[in-house]
């Protein structure tokens, strides 16, 4: 990295960590805390309804009462909490976060909100334990990634702990899994096989971005040929229609960048929306 990168990477780490951005928002009815630029940001969109709004409606459909949910890559907890809420008392979310700094935030927001049915872990999911190396960028901590990043200018490296779900919490029965982790999915899924053969009724929504999937030596092939080994199907969150092999990948190559989209995987058609009397 030459002066000037250095330079710019370091104006904008103090940029993003001014004390001004540290302030409480009510997002979604939560009380929600920042402490950098990025984040704060965040929580303004997402307050707006400029993000967040089709994610907020999916998971509201998909969580109720009483369920065991697991949030992969729960960053400062704003999801966790929403979940939380939907599950309810008698209901459990179980959040994993490998930043320090988010987690940090995390268990702030949780203790906040009162929710004592959130069990938070600082660590990164993946197909197997270890230790690696998570490239944090300074102004979108929502694009932290495990791996090393080619453009260091703006990334922040922390050296994390990686477990496998399967021998972390062996027995564990979830009805509905999050994961939103900047391309891991697949390993975060293979990680989790013998949970996801053992449970048969599990639900998961995840994110997929093509670009993201290949960065962790993956791609969107290889994330549906997995699926369809266990024996899932994938659905398009909104019109919750299946999704084939052609369908799905066809989908996966109109996404340029960064473009993601969120979809349902699931053995069983997802229950259809109720519509209002009215």
């Amino acid at each position: 990295m030459n002066q000037a990168a250095r330079v710019m990477g370091r104006l904008a780490s103090r940029f993003n960590g001014l004390a001004l951005w540290r302030l409480e928002q009510r997002v979604w009815g939560l009380r929600m805390r920042a402490v950098t630029f990025d984040r704060t940001l965040y929580l303004a969109l997402h307050r707006a309804g400029l993000m967040g709004a089709s994610e907020r409606v999916a998971l509201g459909h998909l969580v109720r009462p009483g369920m065991t949910v697991l949030d992969v890559g729960a960053n400062l907890g704003l999801y966790s909490l929403f979940l939380a809420s939907g599950a309810g008392p008698s209901g459990r979310v179980i959040a994993f976060e490998p930043d320090p700094d988010l987690f940090a935030l995390l268990r702030e927001n949780c203790a906040a909100n009162s929710a004592a049915n959130v069990e938070a872990h600082n660590l990164a999911l993946g197909a197997s334990p270890g230790r690696m190396v998570l490239s944090r960028l300074t102004l979108n901590s929502g694009d932290n990634h495990l791996g090393e990043s080619r453009d260091s200018t703006f990334r922040r490296p922390v050296e994390v702990e990686v477990a496998a779900l399967d021998i972390l919490m062996e027995g564990l029965r979830p009805d509905l899994i999050k994961v939103d982790v900047q391309g891991w999915e697949l390993k975060v899924l293979k990680g989790m096989e013998s949970l996801l053969r053992r449970v048969e009724a599990v639900g998961i929504y995840l994110e997929v971005c093509p670009k993201w999937l290949r960065r962790a030596g993956d791609g969107p092939a290889q994330l549906f040929d997995y699926l369809r080994s266990l024996g899932f199907r994938i659905y398009s969150c909104g019109t919750w229609a299946p999704m084939d092999r052609s369908a799905f990948l066809a989908m996966a190559g109109r996404l340029r960048g960064q473009g993601h989209v969120d979809v349902f995987v699931s053995r069983s058609q997802p229950r259809a929306p109720q519509r209002d009397a009215g």
